[in-house]
């Protein structure tokens, strides 16, 4: 799912591809869809209000026009920011295989950034459960360091499972190192 466009080494296994966790998709379309529904609640408590309760300056048929356009266009943007958020959560994702993370981020709707670091190059790893609802949806913030001068941090958000996936690196690590060890041309 959108992770087969990655190219990687004909003997390289895919071990496990990490999206976010469900509950920060639905947390943030929960926002969109409310902020999508204002216009619709603001005019409907707008029409059942008595007009003898509005100020005599107020002429319902010159705010109606312009109040349909400003609520089509915040509708626009909330829909294309629905959109956003789902096209960053689709496609933000970590790829573990048995040589490498590669960490795919959809910056904006044009911007992807996909970078990766070899397993024998990862110094640390950790991850940081932070919150109730993460602490009882089992969701977190994984952190790897490695060993180079160029991007040598990598960090993602929202990640289920946080420990599992911390201890599945490490252990690929490990399997790694081994096989190095024991295959001095790899």
């Amino acid at each position: 799912m959108g992770y087969e466009k990655i190219k990687i080494e004909t003997d390289e296994k895919i071990i496990r591809v990490v999206r976010r966790h469900w509950f920060i998709i639905v947390s943030e379309l929960l926002v969109v869809f409310l902020a999508l529904i204002l216009p619709l609640t603001i005019f409907f408590l707008l029409s059942i209000i008595p007009t003898n309760f509005l100020p005599a300056q107020f002429d319902t048929h010159a705010v109606l026009p312009a109040g349909i356009y400003i609520a089509t266009l915040w509708s626009v943007l909330s829909i294309i920011s629905g959109f956003s958020i789902w096209t960053n959560y689709f496609l933000d994702y970590w790829i573990i295989t048995d040589r490498r993370v590669i960490v795919v981020d959809q910056v904006y709707f044009f911007k992807r950034e996909v970078s990766s670091f070899q397993l024998e190059r990862l110094q640390d790893i950790k991850f940081s459960v932070n919150g109730f609802l993460a602490t009882v949806l089992n969701f977190g913030t994984v952190y790897a360091q490695t060993a180079g001068m160029a991007e040598s941090r990598f960090q993602e958000k929202g990640i289920p499972n946080p420990q599992a996936v911390q201890t599945l690196i490490q252990k690929a690590v490990n399997q790694r190192i081994e096989k190095l060890h024991s295959h001095p041309n790899f």
